[in-house]
């Protein structure tokens, strides 16, 4: 029998809200405080709106929120306000839709996040961020919710046509396949090694390709140097100059931090504009992304507006 996640509401808004609420899991939503706002049945308190509040200050570098301006305490107030009337809002939908997660699916996505940390990296940023495992392991889980919320009730819902996308594709400008090189190279340690290599070159005993097998140092001179076909800004930029050379044309000695270099150019592919079947894709990714942040935007307000949200402006005046 498949087991599904499902979010108690109150766990929910603690989750999506964790900088927000004490790590004490036997800490209840609703603390002995004022309460700043409340959204539907939801309430935070001024305790809570001020953790957030310090959480905004650390993602903007401000070293004292008690020296920010009044006009900018004001909009950092605002900000707050904005992200917990949304997280509570999504939070109350994903409950009430009843939108869940299968647990092999979130294990899938959590080893996924966790094979973006080198080693133990997780752990320490954990540490140094003042948070638990567990929190970390669900804020993903609602990032997870939250997808398959607005995929269901948003994203599903928007399309693309072939009209649309060649009209995007006649009138714009943007699709084109870089200028690419192919170029072999050598890389040694010492300006006289390299040096001598030129001389060899020069007297035509041995070819570059040879030359690059003898002496380079680059993990490609087992192949003669070949480095493949490459665009500008794949290589260090040291490398530029790479692609005023003509074909067969050697390049002078390039230094870097690495070591001292030369490359030939054997080929060249010329920048050109992709046709429609090579823009495809893209176009598609382009059209659907700002065609289903505008439909959430309209989504999102209609909820909002079917909200009763009630901010207490006399306790939002006092906290600082």
């Amino acid at each position: 029998m498949t087991i599904y996640f499902k979010p108690l509401l109150f766990v929910m808004i603690i989750i999506l809200l964790n900088s927000c609420f004490d790590n004490n899991p036997s800490v209840n939503f609703i603390v002995d405080d004022e309460v700043v706002l409340k959204v539907n049945d939801e309430k935070v308190t001024s305790k809570q709106f001020k953790k957030m509040l310090v959480e905004q200050k650390k993602i903007f570098r401000v070293q004292n929120i008690q020296e920010l301006k009044p006009e900018e305490l004001s909009w950092f107030k605002n900000r707050v306000l904005d992200e917990l009337v949304k997280k509570i809002l999504l939070a109350q939908e994903i409950e009430k839709n009843n939108i869940t997660v299968d647990p092999n699916e979130f294990n899938k996505v959590l080893n996924k996040k966790r094979e973006g940390y080198v080693e133990d990296t997780l752990g320490k940023t954990l540490v140094l961020e003042k948070i638990s495992r567990e929190d970390w392991e669900n804020s993903i889980k609602n990032t997870v919710l939250i997808n398959k919320l607005i995929q269901e009730h948003v994203n599903s819902k928007v399309s693309v046509n072939e009209k649309e996308m060649h009209e995007y594709f006649d009138k714009s400008d943007e699709f084109h396949k870089k200028e690419k090189v192919r170029a072999l190279h050598i890389m040694v340690e010492s300006e006289e090694e390299i040096r001598k290599i030129q001389k060899e070159i020069r007297r035509k005993q041995k070819t570059f390709s040879d030359l690059a097998k003898e002496y380079s140092l680059g993990p490609e001179g087992i192949q003669g140097g070949d480095l493949g076909y490459f665009e500008a800004g794949q290589m260090p930029e040291e490398f530029d100059d790479v692609f005023k050379l003509k074909i067969n044309k050697i390049s002078d000695i390039i230094r870097t931090p690495y070591g001292f270099h030369l490359f030939k150019v054997v080929g060249k592919v010329q920048e050109r504009k992709m046709d429609f079947e090579e823009s495809r894709s893209s176009i598609k990714k382009i059209l659907l992304r700002d065609l289903q942040d505008k439909a959430f935007q309209k989504w999102f307000l209609k909820l909002k507006q079917n909200a009763r949200i009630d901010i207490k402006y006399d306790v939002l005046d006092k906290i600082n």
